[in-house]
């Protein structure tokens, strides 16, 4: 242990208190990240980490350095400083350390001390880099599997709103609710197409008794899933058209021909049973 870098250490301790004011001022100067952050907050994680590198080539102990500066480098990452935040970091603690060895008298050291102050000082900055990587991979991946959860969730959501049931052996029901857009269209028509061949269904029942408004688009969409469904050889019956969504597809002039057309869900079920032969008792 050297005498010199012992006293050394002791000389920037002592300093400390009143001149991690000036480290505060500089880097809060330099970076607007740490501009973000309260002196009274920032100010001790300074003077600590100023304290660990004088632990390292002072006192030749290790820990201090190991504890603290991966934590706080992974603190930083968790508060969002980006890494131009930690390279200046980096750079005004070591402007710092080497602004107190002036003060202390450099010729006072010899080679071999300025070599182990150094050391410590990039130990420091290793550690406390090291810490924000890691954090900051660590975010990545959190923030990768909230996206998967989300996707997981919406397409549960998007599974629900558009639910096909098996009615009877042959008979699918497709209840639709709510607004329609063209994402949604396309999704009905995959997945109705998907059960119709998986079920080897020979009737689709459409009930549209749930969807608020048919305008062009919608209109054009239903009738471009009916006529899919025909195509591979199912029957579609359309049912739950109200009022005034049949005088919007008159005015609209959609051509519905080919369709099979119910009032509502009870009188579609009994012509679909109907065509295949059976009947409600």
């Amino acid at each position: 242990m050297s005498a010199t870098l012992l006293e050394l250490a002791g000389f920037i301790r002592e300093r400390l208190p009143r001149e991690s004011e000036r480290l505060c001022r500089t880097l809060q100067e330099t970076s607007s990240g740490y501009a973000a952050i309260p002196a009274d907050e920032l100010r001790p994680a300074l003077q600590r980490s100023v304290e660990t590198i004088c632990a390292l080539f002072g006192d030749q102990d290790s820990k201090p350095v190991q504890a603290w500066a991966p934590q706080i480098g992974e603190r930083r990452a968790r508060m969002g400083l980006s890494l131009d935040d930690m390279m200046t970091v980096v750079s005004v603690i070591r402007e710092f350390c080497w602004q107190e060895l002036d003060t202390f008298g450099n010729e006072r050291l010899t080679i071999n001390d300025v070599r182990m102050f150094e050391d410590a000082i990039n130990e420091f900055n290793r550690l406390l880099l090291l810490g924000y990587s890691q954090a900051m991979i660590s975010l990545q991946q959190e923030l990768r599997d909230q996206a998967e959860q989300i996707e997981a969730q919406q397409q549960t959501i998007r599974e629900l709103s558009t639910p096909i049931l098996p009615l009877y052996e042959g008979i699918l029901v497709l209840p639709l609710v709510g607004a329609i857009d063209s994402f949604r269209a396309g999704q009905i028509m995959e997945r109705l197409l998907t059960a119709i061949a998986e079920r080897q269904s020979d009737i689709v029942i459409i009930d549209i008794t749930g969807v608020p408004v048919i305008d062009t688009a919608v209109a054009n969409y239903l009738l471009q899933t009916a006529r899919a469904a025909q195509l591979i050889g199912a029957q579609v019956i359309l049912v739950g058209i109200g009022p005034e969504i049949a005088q919007t597809i008159v005015q609209l002039g959609v051509d519905l021909s080919g369709i099979a057309i119910g009032a509502n869900l009870q009188a579609g079920i009994e012509l679909a049973l109907s065509r295949l032969g059976f009947a409600i008792r």
